[in-house]
């Protein structure tokens, strides 16, 4: 079996950091050159004074030194920073998470890339173990030279990505231990649990039934003819046996009852001395 002969312009960064990842949906461009077309994308940031990061920016600079000849044979044309796929973050208008003190190599393919998990699985986006943002990656590039009718440049084809390590996911604000110290001596009012009863009070009144309402508007209940009448009815005539026992004058003491003695007192030993 032929041994597989080695591309120049292909090169496997190891350890790398991914940002503005876009491996399962392409994405639109608005840079001249690339008239607007989505492509996959993705930036891979390398640490100048990491060992591992400086051999993958050594690894894209031979690939980029390889296509330049290999277009150019009788000389490069000089080109501006912008206009080559690896860049020096100190070179950024404005710096993003994760650029501070590195290059990075900007990658983009209309075809879409292989993703892996890091145990070499393919993996859909939001499945778990598929790479994110701010994660490591091991990735696979190839470097390209183009010289056409917009411009001449030094471009960077993404041709795979495989999960290698965890990594503070970009966008996310950092969280540290001091963060959660609180320096009021006391603590904040903590509010009232709201009990059954509070949201009784702020219920809306319960509404009226038909009935209820009726019943307030309904005239009083007619008084019976036999309860006005007996409002109205005289008082019952006493008789004459009633009346007659009122005038009765009180009973006379009989004459035996007026001439009865008064009691007579026990005489003494000294009333007969007298």
């Amino acid at each position: 079996m032929a041994e597989k002969k080695k591309d120049p312009a292909r090169v496997l960064l190891k350890n790398v950091r991914l940002s503005y990842p876009a491996l399962w949906k392409p994405k639109a461009f608005g840079g001249k050159g690339d008239q607007g077309e989505p492509k996959f994308q993705g930036n891979f940031l390398m640490d100048k004074d990491d060992k591992i990061g400086r051999r993958n920016i050594e690894k894209l600079e031979d690939a980029i030194e390889h296509v330049k000849a290999e277009k150019w044979p009788k000389g490069a044309p000089k080109l501006a920073a912008a206009k080559i796929c690896l860049r020096d973050s100190e070179d950024m208008e404005e710096m993003s998470d994760g650029y501070e003190n590195c290059m990075y190599v900007s990658t983009s393919n209309a075809k879409k890339p292989r993703v892996l998990d890091a145990d070499g699985l393919d993996v859909k986006e939001g499945d778990e173990g598929a790479p994110y943002a701010g994660c490591y990656v091991d990735a696979i590039v190839r470097v390209w030279a183009q010289d056409n009718e917009y411009g001449k440049r030094i471009n960077c084809s993404l041709e795979g990505v495989k999960f290698r390590d965890d990594g503070e996911a970009f966008g996310a604000a950092p969280v540290d231990a001091d963060d959660f110290d609180d320096d009021d001596d006391e603590p904040p009012a903590r509010s009232k649990k709201r009990g059954r009863d509070d949201d009784e009070d702020e219920r809306p009144a319960k509404r009226r039934s038909r009935d209820e309402d009726d019943e307030d508007e309904r005239p009083a209940k007619r008084r019976s003819r036999d309860e006005d009448d007996e409002d109205e009815r005289p008082a019952k005539r006493r008789s004459r046996d009633e009346d007659d026992e009122d005038e009765r004058p009180a009973k006379r003491r009989s004459r035996d009852e007026d001439d009865e003695p008064p009691p007579r007192r026990r005489r003494n030993r000294d009333d007969d001395v007298a």
